[in-house]
């Protein structure tokens, strides 16, 4: 919005058009604004890699949503924005290539400072994906009744299943259920703890890549 001072000819101000006035010194200012140029629209190397970051992240996060809350809530109420931020604003920053594509081996689902597992390992057969891990349990120090959170994701289909509140971390092994995959599908697995009043996480491990 522009407004005229004077006459009807006289200094307007505000923006019309591609023009712009304003004071500056006790004295009137009219500019034009620059225009939008093929190259602006385009935009620069480092800003189009930004924007497919943001994209491939988008697109990632949007079927673990579910997880993502549970598994950033603890980060999330510590810096004070919703989970789906806070998971999204660290793995922008830590889990992308140099190529600018998701590297899954850096990418965490969960944040937290409870202990996280060990030893891990994941086998699949028709009745889905096996993890087993170390009993890290100690006296006062880590709970041996904190459960297990258990993600695998498909980069073809953008798809996942995930436990939530899985066994408990003194049982060692936990099964995730897989629903009609197809042979050669890919998919990306993780583990984590969470305590059993949900006030404690641990970081998420990345288990490996699973081909069927």
């Amino acid at each position: 919005m522009a407004i005229v001072t004077g006459s009807a000819m006289g200094v307007f101000r505000g923006k019309i058009g591609n023009a712009v006035s304003y004071q500056l010194n006790g004295k009137n200012v009219v500019k034009s604004l620059p225009s939008k140029t093929a190259k602006n629209k385009r935009g620069t190397i480092t800003q189009n890699l930004n924007r497919s970051k943001f994209t491939k992240m988008q697109h990632f996060l949007q079927p673990i949503i579910y997880f993502i809350r549970v598994g950033f809530n603890m980060e999330a109420r510590s810096r004070q924005m919703s989970a789906h931020n806070a998971a999204k604003s660290y793995n922008m920053l830590n889990a992308f290539s140099t190529e600018g594509e998701i590297d899954y081996n850096k990418v965490l689902v969960s944040f937290g400072n409870l202990a996280g597992a060990v030893n891990v390992t994941v086998v699949q057969d028709d009745a889905g994906l096996h993890f087993s891990w170390k009993n890290n349990s100690e006296p006062h120090l880590v709970r041996s009744d904190d459960q297990v959170m258990l993600l695998a994701y498909s980069p073809h289909y953008n798809s996942a299943e995930f436990m939530l509140s899985g066994a408990r971390r003194k049982a060692g092994h936990e099964t995730l259920d897989m629903y009609g995959v197809e042979k050669g599908n890919e998919v990306h697995t993780w583990i984590a703890f969470i305590s059993d009043d949900r006030q404690k996480i641990s970081m998420s491990t990345y288990v490996g890549k699973i081909i069927f």
